[in-house]
Parts: structure tokens; C-alpha cells; sequence
């Protein structure tokens, strides 16, 4: 009997497979490069090793083999929207369990991966895409006089439209956030608030006298365009 549950108790562990190894990464904050293959997939070795060379030069990552092939993964699969990508592919996901990247094996370079990986604040952006919640995005320099007004009027915003957008501040001097400025090319002479509705689309850029009744126009206007990591303020893809 005691043999049986041992044996019950293993079988246990690899049917959670992928997902208890990447619920322990997120649990501990770390954002993950996860390698998607399955047995047609060819190139696997060499993007580990970009990988595990990406791992070394970022904090806080990673690296976790999903087998498309595993039937214990077919919930990331369908997660993840796997089941017809052409594969290997490498997707990185945050902490809060938002795809910043996904990068087939020719398109992921070590550059590219490493600044794939996302700070806090575009973790907390895109995870409020994925549940619909647009996002106020207020870039510039942390003691900036008119930060505080602007921030005041972004946080009256949100509560007109129920909670439903996230408000976060980029100091445009900060290291962390280097990539995610790059991403969304702010005016680094300025204070401005950067607009993206709940379906990750750029509405608008405002500066920093701007109401909060002119902020919830600007999130409500119909547009085209994408979310922030995949084409910076205002720019088609």
C-alpha cells in the first residue's frame, strides 16, 4: 500500500509537468523563458542555449521546457493558444503570467530575449490587458513638480471608469525600466501621460495639465494600434 502511494505520489508530480515548475518560478517573481517544443521540433539544443545565456544575463529568470506533445501540458497549451505554432518557439512570460514575446527560433537572439523580459510595471500593464483593464501610463522624472497633479487627476480617471485601467509611474531615469521607455518612446523632456485602452490600443498622450474628464475621452476613443511591447506610443505595427 505504502508502495502504491509513492508511486501515485511521483506519477502526481510529472503530471503536473510544466505548470507546478512554472507556478514555483512565478511564485518566487521570476519571469520565464519557456521553451516550446515538441518531437518534430528541430534546433531545440541551440535555443536552450541562447537561453540559458539569456537566464545569465538578466535577474529573476527562468528557463522551463513545455512538451506540446505531454497531454499533462495540454492546459498550458490551450493557455498559452500553442496548439497550432509552428515550434520550437520561446515565450516569455512575467511574474503575473502575461506573454511579453514570443520568438521563433530564428528570432530569438540573446539581445532580443533580454529585453524581452519585463519590468514590474509591464508585467502589471499587460496581465491588465489580458482582463480587459486599460492603463494610464505617466513617464517622467521622479521628483518632477507637476508629477503629483498629474498622477491626482489619472487616479480620479480611474475611478470614474470603475477600476477598470491600471495607473503606473516610469521614471524615465530609471535603469529597471529602460526597456519598457524604449518600448514606449515617451518625451523625456516632459511630464506626459501615455493612454492604452482595455485591448492594449494607444488613444492618446497628454501632458501634465490635463483633467481627468479629458482622460476618460481620450481612453474611450476608437483606434487602431497595439499594446506596449509590441510598438512603441502612437506607431502602427
Amino acid at each position: 500500500m505504502f508502495i502504491l502511494c509513492v508511486m501515485f505520489a511521483i506519477s502526481n508530480i510529472f503530471a503536473q509537468g510544466a505548470k507546478s515548475e512554472i507556478e514555483k518560478a512565478q511564485k518566487s517573481g521570476k519571469s520565464i523563458f519557456l521553451i516550446v517544443i515538441d518531437k518534430s521540433a528541430k534546433g531545440v539544443d541551440a535555443l536552450l542555449k541562447v537561453a540559458e545565456e539569456a537566464k545569465k544575463k538578466t535577474k529573476n529568470t527562468a528557463v522551463i521546457k513545455l512538451d506540446r506533445d505531454d497531454k499533462a501540458n495540454s492546459g498550458l497549451i490551450a493557455k498559452y493558444r500553442l496548439a497550432g505554432a509552428p515550434l520550437p518557439l520561446i515565450l516569455v512570460v512575467s511574474p503575473g503570467d502575461a506573454v511579453t514575446s514570443a520568438l521563433s527560433d530564428e528570432d530569438a537572439k540573446l539581445e532580443k530575449l533580454i529585453t524581452s523580459v519585463p519590468s514590474k510595471n509591464q508585467s502589471d500593464v499587460l496581465l491588465g490587458f489580458e482582463n480587459g483593464k486599460a492603463a494610464f501610463i505617466v513617464c517622467g522624472k521622479k521628483n518632477a513638480k507637476d508629477k503629483d497633479a498629474l498622477m491626482a487627476e489619472c487616479k480620479t480617471a480611474v475611478a470614474s471608469l470603475g477600476n477598470k485601467a491600471n495607473l503606473v509611474f516610469i521614471d524615465i531615469d530609471s535603469k529597471e525600466e529602460a526597456n519598457f521607455i524604449a518600448l514606449l518612446n515617451p518625451d523625456k523632456t516632459k511630464t506626459t501621460v501615455l493612454i492604452f485602452n482595455g485591448k492594449g490600443q494607444f488613444t492618446g498622450l497628454h501632458e501634465s495639465k490635463v483633467k481627468s474628464a479629458e482622460l476618460i475621452k481620450t481612453v474611450n476613443k476608437k483606434v487602431g494600434g497595439c499594446a506596449p511591447g509590441s510598438c512603441g506610443s502612437g506607431k502602427k505595427c
